[in-house]
Formats: C-alpha cells, sequence, structure tokens
C-alpha cells in the first residue's frame, strides 16, 4: 500500500465511490507513477575546465566579399578554467566568440551542440571537466566531419572510472542525460500533448540554465510549456514529479477517450445514411419476399406434369408426321387423276380430228393451192399415201373416248362404242376420295393431340413457375437475411460502447492529480513566497528600482507591482524582464542554499545581456550585485559580453576570459 493510493481510496470514498486497494494500486502502477515521493535537495554543478583545440579559419575583413585564397587559419587553444562566483567572458567586438565559449561548454554538458557548422568545422578535440557535489566528471571527444566521438569518466581513488562511451550526436546526448540527471537527482519530465507523449531530460533542464536576452518570455528555462514543471522541480516540492507523472497518464487517458468520442461524432453523419440505407435494403427485401407464393410446390407432380407433356407432344408429332404422309398421298392420287383425265381427253379429241379429216376430199394443197388430180386420190385405198403430202395413211378406226359418243363430220354421225372394262378414272377418282377421307381423319386426329398437347405443356409450364417462385423465394428469403445481419451490424456499431479506457481508472488518476497538485501548492506555498521577496529585493539591486514587490505563481507566471500599479511579467519591457529573470533564477539557487531544498544545481549562465536595453551602468551594478550574492552564495555564474573592458574593471582577473580589440576570445 502506498501513500498515494491509500489517499486515493481516501479521497474517493469521500466522493461516494468505492474502489478495492488493489485496484487503486493497479492502475497508479501501470501508468507508471512512483509509489513514493521525495523532497529535492540540490546537488551542485560546476564548471571546472574546458580545453578546446583546432584550426580556426577566418578572414580580417569582415563584411565584404572573400575569396577563399584570402581565408587566414590560426591554431585553437582554449584552455578556460571557471571560478566559483561570477566569471566574465567578453570582447569588445561582436563575433569574437564569447557566445561560443558558452555552447562549447553547453555542448559537452550535454551532448547537444548550438555552435554554427563553420566553428564546429573548426574543432578538433574537447576536453572539459565538471564537478558535482566536488566529484569530478571528464568530457573527452574528438570532432570528425562534424561527427563527436569519445568517452565520459569519473574520478576514482585509483584514477578515471569509464561511465560511458558515445559515437555520434544522439548517443553523445544520451551519455550525458543518463550520467547527469542521476548525479544531479533530478527526474525526468513527461509531457502529453495532443496525442504525444514527449518526455524532456537533461538537455531541457541544462537549457534553463542559460539566459539569453533574446528568450526572456518564461520567467523559468526557456521553454513556455516547460515552465510550471522547471519551476517545480527546481524549487523543490515533494510530489512535484508524481504530479507530473500523473498529469501525463490523465492526459493520455482523457485525449484517448475523447479522440473516441470525436471519431464517433465525426462518423454520425455517414453513420446516419448508412444506415438508412441499411434500412431501406430491409423494406425492399420483406416487400419483394411477399410477392412469392408462401406455398411449398410438390416436386414429383411437376415432374410428373413435365412427363406427361413431353408423352403428348410425340404424340402429336407421330400423327403430324402420318398426316403429312397421308396428305402427300393424296396429293398424288389427284395428281395421277388430273393426268389420267387429260390423256383420255386428248385421246378422244384426236381420235375425233382423224376421223374428222380422214373424210375430207382435199382439192387443193392448204399451203401453197397446188391442185390435188383425182388419180393421187383415188389411189389413196390401194397405196395407202396422202393424196397430199405422200405419207402413209393409217386408216385403222380410232376409238370413242366415251361409250356412246358420236362424232359427225360434214353433217354425217361417227358412233362407235368403247371398251366395256374397268374405267382408270374412275378409279382413280375413289382412290382420291379415300385417301381425302384418311387425310381428314388424320387432322383431326392431330387437332385433338395437339389440343391435349398444349393442355399439358400449359400444366407443365405452371408448376415450373412454382418450383422458380420457390427458388425466388430462397433467393429473396437469404437477401432478406443478409440486410437484417447488415443491419444489425450497424445497430450494434452506432450504439454506444464503453470507451476503450475504463471510466475506473479515469475516476483513480482524477483524484490522484487533484490530491498530488493540491500537496504541491501546499508545499510550495511557502517557499513561493519566500522566492518572491527575494526577486523583488534581487531586481531592485539590478536596477529596476521601481518594483515594489513580486508574486511568483505555481504556474511560472508572476503578477508584479511596479511603481504602485499592479502589472505582470508579460508587460514590463525586455530590460525588466531581463533583470526579473536573472533574480529569478538567483533566488532559487539562494533558496536551495539556505533551506537545503530544491534542485537547481547553481550554475547559470548569462548570454549578452547589455543585448536588451541594459545600459553599461546598469550591467555594472548587476555585476557588482550578483558579485555580492555570489561571495554570500554557493553559486557559479557565466556572463558573455562585449563589455569586456568593463568586465574587467568588476571582476578579478583569474575569472576573466577577455579578448581586447578586434582580438579573439579564443
Amino acid at each position: 500500500m502506498t501513500i498515494l493510493g491509500e489517499a486515493v481510496r481516501a479521497e474517493l470514498q469521500r466522493r461516494g465511490v468505492d474502489i478495492d486497494q488493489a485496484e487503486i494500486e493497479r492502475i497508479l502502477l501501470n501508468a507508471d507513477i512512483a509509489s513514493t515521493a521525495s523532497r529535492g535537495v540540490p546537488a551542485r554543478l560546476r564548471v571546472h575546465r574546458l580545453h578546446v583545440t583546432g584550426t580556426k579559419r577566418y578572414s580580417e575583413n569582415p563584411g565584404t566579399e572573400i575569396d577563399a585564397t584570402e581565408m587566414k587559419t590560426a591554431p585553437i587553444n582554449l584552455d578556460w578554467t571557471p571560478r566559483i562566483g561570477v566569471n566574465g567572458v567578453g570582447s569588445e567586438a561582436n563575433l569574437r566568440g564569447k557566445s561560443s565559449v558558452l555552447h562549447l561548454t553547453m555542448w559537452a554538458l550535454t551532448g547537444r551542440s548550438h555552435l554554427q557548422a563553420d566553428v564546429v568545422s573548426w574543432v578538433d578535440h574537447v576536453s572539459a571537466e565538471f564537478r558535482v557535489d566536488d566529484v569530478p566528471f571528464y568530457v573527452e571527444f574528438d570532432v570528425t566531419d562534424g561527427a563527436p566521438s569519445g568517452t565520459v569518466a569519473q574520478k576514482i581513488a585509483s584514477g578515471r572510472a569509464v561511465l560511458g562511451t558515445f559515437s555520434g550526436a544522439a548517443e553523445f546526448e544520451s551519455v550525458m542525460g543518463s550520467v547527469m540527471l542521476d548525479r544531479l537527482r533530478l527526474d525526468a519530465i513527461s509531457v502529453y500533448s495532443k496525442g504525444v507523449e514527449t518526455e524532456h531530460t537533461w538537455p531541457s533542464y541544462a537549457a534553463a540554465l542559460t539566459v539569453h536576452a533574446d528568450r526572456l518570455d518564461p520567467i523559468i528555462g526557456n521553454e513556455n510549456t516547460l515552465k510550471t514543471r522547471i519551476l517545480q522541480m527546481f524549487i523543490g516540492t515533494s510530489w512535484a514529479a508524481i504530479d507530473a507523472q500523473v498529469a501525463t497518464a490523465l492526459n493520455s487517458l482523457t485525449f484517448e477517450r475523447d479522440e473516441i468520442k470525436a471519431k464517433r461524432q465525426a462518423a454520425a453523419s455517414v453513420t446516419a445514411t448508412v444506415l438508412g440505407q441499411a434500412e431501406d435494403r430491409v423494406a425492399a427485401a420483406k416487400k419483394f419476399l411477399k410477392e412469392f407464393d408462401p406455398d411449398e410446390p410438390d416436386v414429383d407432380t411437376v415432374f410428373a406434369l413435365a412427363s406427361a407433356a413431353s408423352e403428348r407432344a410425340r404424340k402429336a408429332h407421330h400423327l403430324s408426321v402420318q398426316l403429312m404422309a397421308a396428305d402427300t398421298a393424296a396429293s398424288g392420287a389427284r395428281a395421277q387423276l388430273r393426268a389420267e383425265e387429260l390423256r383420255q381427253r386428248a385421246s378422244a379429241e384426236t381420235a375425233v380430228a382423224r376421223r374428222l379429216f380422214n373424210g375430207m376430199t382435199p382439192t387443193v394443197c392448204p399451203r401453197c393451192s397446188t391442185k390435188v388430180d383425182p388419180e393421187r386420190y383415188a389411189a389413196e385405198p390401194t397405196t395407202h399415201e396422202c393424196s397430199l403430202c405422200l405419207h402413209d395413211l393409217d386408216l385403222e378406226e380410232l376409238a370413242v373416248p366415251a361409250a356412246g359418243q358420236s362424232i359427225s363430220a360434214g353433217g354425217a354421225e361417227v358412233a362407235g362404242e368403247l371398251d366395256e372394262s374397268v374405267d382408270p378414272v374412275e378409279a382413280l377418282r375413289e382412290a382420291v376420295a379415300e385417301a381425302e377421307r384418311g387425310v381428314a381423319d388424320l387432322r383431326t386426329k392431330h387437332r385433338q393431340a395437339e389440343a391435349a398437347r398444349r393442355e399439358a405443356e400449359e400444366a407443365a409450364v405452371k408448376g415450373r413457375e412454382k418450383l422458380d417462385s420457390a427458388r425466388g423465394r430462397l433467393k429473396a428469403e437469404l437477401e432478406l437475411a443478409r440486410a437484417q445481419s447488415a443491419l444489425d451490424t450497424l445497430r450494434d456499431a452506432t450504439r454506444d460502447q464503453p470507451p476503450k479506457l475504463a471510466d475506473l481508472e479515469i475516476k483513480v488518476l482524477t483524484a490522484a492529480s487533484d490530491l498530488t497538485k493540491k500537496w504541491v501548492r501546499d508545499e510550495q506555498g511557502p517557499l513561493l513566497e519566500s522566492v518572491s521577496g527575494a526577486i523583488a529585493v534581487l531586481a531592485r539591486r539590478f536596477g529596476s528600482t521601481n518594483i515594489t514587490s513580486v508574486k511568483l505563481k505555481g504556474n511560472g507566471n508572476m503578477d508584479v507591482l511596479k511603481g504602485g500599479a499592479p502589472t505582470t511579467y508579460s508587460n514590463l519591457t525586455n530590460g525588466e524582464k531581463l533583470r526579473i529573470k536573472l533574480a529569478a533564477v538567483i533566488a532559487l539557487i539562494e533558496l536551495g542554499d539556505r533551506e537545503g531544498v530544491g534542485r537547481h544545481p547553481g550554475l547559470l549562465f548569462v548570454d549578452s545581456p547589455a543585448a536588451e536595453e541594459i545600459p553599461e551602468a546598469d550591467l555594472r551594478a548587476m555585476l557588482q550585485a550578483m558579485t555580492a550574492i555570489a561571495e554570500e552564495t554557493d553559486l557559479q555564474i557565466v556572463v558573455a559580453t562585449t563589455h569586456g573592458p568593463m568586465l574587467s574593471d568588476v571582476l578579478p582577473k583569474g575569472n576573466l576570459l577577455v579578448a581586447a580589440g578586434t582580438d579573439f576570445v579564443w
């Protein structure tokens, strides 16, 4: 059972929520929240030595176009040993390397470089010595094509113990982070924002050790998003780190819950449309299903009807073939009858014509009018030659086509009786009649068979239609089942589901957050009040004499009473902000030195303070004030400015790294 877990259970019970203690502890553990808190005790960090070697490339005519051949080179041999108290790094001109000294120091201290690329290219080797509570740490690295590689070691009785090696910027930063956070007793700061959790480690703390004249908005540190957490860590409240852990876990849970809710809301209109379409599909499927006969068809009956229809079709076809054959035979008989009638008519006409013409006595040729002499005509019965053409005569009498018929020629009657045998015409007529009676009989049977076939086929078609209807009904039932399933799935999806993260966890972490924030406020209140009073005093010593009082808040903001009128830090001039920001950092260091609490390591870099509306006289007063404070407080301050001669006037020679005229600092 932990202190926080027990307090959370009591708080939840006060709110009417009863959760098992083991469950609360499990939730806190799963959220990576530490079980115990510890009051911050400052560990002092000092820069003891910085040694840099390399080759500098520069021009003596800055601001003009430079040919590569005009570039000069000079060896670099920076060997700087700052002391406790206030140290000055200065020059009388800009771009002489004063800020680079700070950047080189921070590179060795954090593993992260803020140097310009050309300056990095000059460096061959860096050797730095830092001390944490008087324990020496050594950082040694070579620079090849801008990439550092080296070691971090700690002094021990027998020499040096290597704490880590690195090759490249990422490894360098990682090694320095693990070494420094542990020894300075600092906790990583986790911040959850917009679905991303970011862990701020040693470089973020180290950045807060530098006051830049062009980055004054955060009172503590250089990032507004971290000013509250950095202040909590530096002021030394016990629950500050755990409060940050709880806030990160709670923000993560809340963000995920809100994301789920937002996605549901964003999809609501689309879901409604799809749901409507699914409902329409179900309604259409039900309507379509009602069109089918619900009775199930008898498959055997349908097959029997189909078989009967096939049999009747076969019989009708057989009668059709017989009818065609009989019709063909009748047609043949009729043709024979017509042929026989024509033949007999032609024979009768020929006989009559012969009798007629044979009874004539020609006198002249009907073509050329040549006269026929009587002798030739008289010779015909004996010569049997025609008196006209001299061809043989057929004097045999021809039979009359029909019995009893008589033919007259030239007024004389020619009568003759035909053969009394069976008349072929009559026989053929009888055959034709018989054939036509057979055709008529077959035609009647064929009509009856066709009617039976059509009736059977209609019955078979109706049977097949019932089967088709049954198949269609089955398809309609399947479609209705699919549509209903899709609709049910959509309805399940649109129903409010519990969030991915249980409300129980939200309740536990909310209670934990409320508790840790209260504990931080309660512990931080007196400390902030003490620091606020010190800030006001220091601000007046730094030249802001019209600052009556300040109130540093737990969120890193500040109320200011200036000239009797209330205002805020953000409404001050940049010069006033610089003075108060320096005062705030020094006040935190003083608090740690006086009360033995806090986590500020007591190291401060001030870069180009005169750049922000601070005259040389005011800067001199600030340096004198900081020097006096340094004699009273355990701190190390490095000030980089172009007021090199003023630094030399105020600070001891051993605390100076100053270049005269246009010389370079290194």
